[in-house]
């Protein structure tokens, strides 16, 4: 490998991205996988004739370039679905998203959550704003108390008040004044937010994603291959096995404090943000049952607390070939702090017992196949370090020649989309 090699860590969307659009320039560049196949965390696993994503991994198109280069690998594996989605709280299912149902919940609670929405609907909310004040500013007490705090509590494992809400443009929608009218006076619910439609393979899972991608790239594509130090000054990186690569840019996809703990001759303070930047973990808890599934949804979110899982979702209702003939499939997600990873027996033999008592499934279903599926870095903790320091820290990183990209490499809540957009914008970026 020359000095003027593009090395990329990571196989992922972002990385095999980025690693064909600088094949097609003709740019020389090598990917570094650590497991035995390109991926990542967008990546599909089977057992017993069943097969799991590494959770909830679904398509929310957007129009641009992304759309086009995706449309372009799988268009014709493609299904697109209308988002079929409900929140169980107070023992009842409800059309998600909440603010746009908030009069299937029982009553007197649903007249709270209504007078609450119509109060809040025209009140001020500012971006300054920690995330617990805003849902209540957004949503009024009542949706606020009854899903906006205690679900993303369980989602993000860290403390509400510390979290800015940069990140909710895009992800949670806000009801009109007129909107929370009509939906009182019980006309059809807007279809709200980003996900009310998406696309699924027709066969394979996720994983066909990144295989299109990798298509074409397999002599560039290191498969077990670990980097575990960086060397900004000097230009390499070192692997597993002590072999040193030289690069002329380096491409990280890896978990931002996981590059800058592994990362050398870096500037004075950057070394200091590894241990600042919060995020949570992520056990994927996966069914094989051997009955049907009962109901429709795509997923059901979970407030509860008493819960120990925040998403359950049905692979057989994104595609049939998820599962055989007959039979249905769950996967139960349910977030920690790193280090307090929770048991998944327990875990599994709750959502199952619970599954039964809601006529999800028949009370004779039996689990056929288990499977545990572990993310250790899965949502971003956005608080007011990551907001006043994210931009200087992948700055600095980009002035030694470090491009940090991806979801984890940006430091993001974002989609798949956003992960192949990082991987246009990084190439381009190196090629000038």
């Amino acid at each position: 490998m020359s000095r003027g090699t593009v090395v990329i860590i990571g196989a992922g969307l972002a990385g095999l991205t980025a690693g064909r659009v600088l094949g097609e320039a003709g740019v020389p560049y090598r990917i570094l996988e650590a497991e035995d196949r390109p991926g990542g965390l967008c990546r599909t696993e089977r057992t017993g004739g069943y097969i799991f994503d590494y959770t909830g991994h679904l398509l929310h198109l957007r129009e641009g370039q992304e759309k086009e280069l995706i449309m372009s690998l799988l268009g014709g594996e493609l299904a697109e679905h209308g988002r079929r989605a409900s929140i169980f709280v107070e023992g009842t299912f409800v059309p998600y998203p909440i603010q746009a149902h908030f009069g299937s919940l029982p009553r007197p609670l649903a007249d709270r959550c209504m007078a609450d929405l119509l109060a809040a609907a025209g009140r001020p909310v500012t971006g300054d704003m920690p995330f617990d004040a805003w849902a209540r500013a957004q949503f009024g007490d009542g949706l606020a108390e009854v899903f906006m705090l205690p679900y993303n509590e369980k989602l993000y494992a860290h403390p509400l008040e510390e979290m800015e809400v940069s990140w909710t443009s895009w992800s949670v929608p806000r009801p009109t004044v007129e909107e929370v009218r009509a939906i009182a006076a019980g006309k059809a619910a807007p279809s709200f937010g980003y996900n009310a439609t998406f696309f699924y393979p027709r066969s394979g899972g996720i994983e066909a994603l990144p295989a299109a991608l990798a298509r074409g790239q397999e002599g560039s594509v290191l498969n077990r291959t670990w980097v575990v130090k960086v060397r900004a000054k000097r230009r390499t990186v070192t692997l597993e096995d002590g072999q040193e690569m030289p690069y002329g840019h380096l491409v990280s996809t890896v978990p931002l404090p996981c590059l800058l703990s592994m990362s050398e001759e870096l500037p004075d303070g950057l070394k200091a943000a590894t241990g600042r930047l919060r995020h949570s973990a992520v056990l994927g808890v996966c069914m094989g049952l051997d009955g049907p599934l009962l109901r429709s949804d795509h997923w059901v979110y979970f407030p509860d607390r008493d819960l120990p899982f925040y998403r359950m979702g049905f692979p057989p209702n994104f595609s049939p070939d998820a599962s055989p003939a007959g039979r249905g499939s769950a996967y139960l997600e349910a977030a920690f702090r790193p280090g307090a990873r929770p048991d998944p027996e327990s875990i599994a033999a709750r959502a199952l017992q619970l599954m039964k008592d809601t006529g999800m499934v028949d009370a004779s279903t039996r689990t056929a196949a288990r499977m545990d599926l572990d993310i250790p870095h899965a949502y971003v903790f956005h608080d007011r370090y990551r907001a006043a320091n994210l931009r200087w820290i992948l700055e600095s990183l980009r002035q030694n020649s470090i491009w940090s990209a991806g979801r984890y490499g940006g430091w993001e809540y974002s989609a798949m989309q956003d992960a192949v957009g990082w991987g246009l914008r990084t190439a381009r970026g190196i090629m000038g």
